[in-house]
């Protein structure tokens, strides 16, 4: 029997993070028994992996490998990543993608799936969700949860700090080689596009959201009336990419 490896993948939301989980698990890695998209779930939901401090997520780890657990995804916040890359049986993985076409792609999937009553950036950008918030990549990386609180250059300092721990980081514009090296050589059997899914069609029929449905049917990529500011609210987000794209 071979060495026991737990991969533990930060999900991004609209960085091909589901395309990742769905890679690990068409190359036979097992995800926890109830699980949201990779996401270990109880009774309650989501189990809150990033508020748990070191020695609880210690815990948790040795309940994977009794339960043969492989792989672990965590979304809706990023835990200790320090306690996670001392164990040696962890692989630490996440995926990013250019931050201002991450956001473009979230306001859209949510436009169009109706997660977000928002119809226009400015709305968006009232929302309390982490996935929704300027600054998400730093806002992760540092564990700066509360979207209300403020990114600083402290917690962009920590963020970089942070995403050194990982063993493998993918920059999803220069392609997913890295997931070979994994052991992950078959294919994904989605890309989780925002357009051309059947189902966001029959959904939004359903709701008889005509108007929306023909914008969905011909591709219209909302985009904000001034990119410029929604740069200016990612400066360490735009920054944090060019970090990890840095040769």
């Amino acid at each position: 029997m071979g060495k026991y490896r737990l991969v533990w993948f930060q999900h991004l939301h609209k960085a091909a993070g589901t395309y990742v989980i769905r890679r690990a698990l068409a190359n036979g890695e097992k995800p926890f028994p109830i699980n949201e998209n990779g996401n270990p779930c109880d009774d309650n939901g989501a189990i809150p992996l990033w508020e748990m401090p070191g020695k609880e997520l210690t815990k948790f780890i040795d309940t994977c490998e009794e339960m043969g657990v492989t792989f672990v995804a965590t979304e809706w916040g990023g835990p200790d990543f320090s306690t996670l890359s001392k164990d040696p049986r962890v692989c630490l993985v996440t995926c990013v993608r250019n931050p201002i076409n991450r956001f473009i792609s979230n306001f859209n999937f949510d436009y169009y799936w109706m997660w977000s009553k928002s119809t226009n950036y400015e709305q968006y950008l009232m929302d309390k969700e982490i996935y929704t918030s300027p600054e998400y990549y730093t806002r992760i990386f540092s564990r700066n949860h509360n979207p209300s609180d403020p990114v600083t250059e402290r917690h962009f300092q920590t963020a970089k700090e942070n995403i050194l721990l990982f063993d493998k980081v993918i920059v999803a514009e220069t392609g997913m080689d890295a997931l070979d090296e994994l052991g992950w050589h078959n294919e994904s059997d989605t890309k989780h596009a925002t357009f051309g899914d059947r189902w966001a069609m029959l959904f939004l029929l359903k709701k008889l959201r005509f108007r929306r449905l023909i914008q969905y049917i011909r591709a219209v990529k909302h985009k904000p009336s001034n990119e410029a500011h929604i740069e200016k609210l990612n400066k360490f987000d735009i920054q944090f990419y060019d970090f990890l794209n840095a040769p």
